[in-house]
């Protein structure tokens, strides 16, 4: 005998990994709001696949009528209101069976490549690059932006209809909608600002992985005008992310949420950032050892990250870099 776990036990061990008991937790770890996620939505796999096919045959239906494909030809709104109602709903239901193939593509060669290597799970949980990881403030300003570009297109034919058509309850609804869509715009009028001011970050590894119970040392790459920052705090965290339901009927919704299950953090003042300039922050943390390891390829996610965040009196600067965290075998 070789000591080695029969085949049935290593795929439930994996399943389990994918797929841990979110019971309780809640209670088990602070909640962080505006964190950003690794889950694009609360939804994954043939769900989220079967999940958006009404969406995509109604917005299929209505972009039809819009471009006067269809049998129907009394219309008492323009096409381009048809347009964008069926733009939205195709799209969506695009992206919702798009991101549940991907995900359900994903499993499969987690589970395949997990298996070869039951006890190295760092080498197929995430692609990860074992010198070092990159925050691009370019995408995530992008990502900001067609968020924003996409709440403002969306409310256009409601505005439309309560101006054209007199119905002013659903001008003002819109009305009311759109001032919250102006936090979208603010938000990413703050991440261009912090990319053209600092630019993108790197976060470099001096050991692949990291393992609970040591300690983790890194480098952040100086950003561009650091003298610009008054005091840049480094902050260690243990995330993990839930499917949170609230409300019932008709109000019920689901979305991510992220839980804080431990951190760490340090600042650095001016006088001590003055002396990276140009060069590399040195980062150092001891990693606990009664903390779980990261699953990104679990749904939900758990994972650790440090995240960089620069207060500074012109513009803040922020990034977020993952880490790659395990148990030893």
């Amino acid at each position: 005998m070789d000591g080695s776990r029969p085949i049935n036990s290593i795929s439930d061990a994996l399943e389990q990994r994918l797929h841990p008991d979110s019971s309780g937790a809640s209670d088990s770890g602070s909640v962080l709001p505006d964190h950003p996620t690794q889950s694009s939505i609360a939804i994954d796999g043939w769900k989220s696949a079967l999940f958006g096919l009404p969406f995509l045959a109604v917005g299929a239906w209505v972009s039809f009528c819009a471009l006067g494909l269809s049998p129907i030809q009394s219309k008492n709104v323009p096409d381009w209101v048809i347009g964008i109602f069926g733009g939205v709903f195709f799209l969506s239901g695009l992206f919702f069976i798009t991101h549940g193939l991907l995900g359900m593509m994903r499993k499969i060669r987690y589970l395949r490549a997990a298996a070869r290597n039951p006890s190295q799970p760092w080498l197929c949980d995430f692609h990860w690059a074992q010198d070092g990881i990159a925050f691009s403030a370019f995408n995530a300003m992008v990502g900001r932006l067609l968020a924003a570009l996409g709440w403002t297109i969306f409310l256009l034919p409601f505005f439309w209809i309560g101006v054209s058509q007199r119905l002013w309850m659903f001008a003002i609804v819109a009305s009311i909608l759109g001032l919250f869509g102006l936090i979208f715009w603010y938000r990413w009028a703050q991440m261009l600002a912090d990319l053209i001011r600092y630019g993108n970050s790197y976060l470099s590894y001096d050991a692949f992985p990291y393992f609970a119970g040591g300690t983790l040392r890194a480098r952040l790459r100086a950003p561009h005008h650091l003298a610009d920052i008054d005091a840049l705090t480094l902050t260690l965290r243990c995330v993990r992310e839930e499917y949170v339901t609230s409300g019932t009927g008709r109000d019920r919704s689901t979305k991510v949420v992220c839980y804080e299950l431990y951190n760490d953090a340090v600042t650095l003042d001016h006088d001590r950032l003055a002396s990276f300039i140009g060069g590399e922050i040195p980062i150092e943390f001891r990693l606990p050892a009664d903390q779980p390891a990261t699953t990104l390829a679990s749904t939900p996610p758990l994972y650790w990250e440090i995240e960089a965040n620069g207060q500074s009196q012109s513009v803040r600067y922020q990034a977020y870099f993952l880490v790659p965290v395990y148990k030893s075998s």
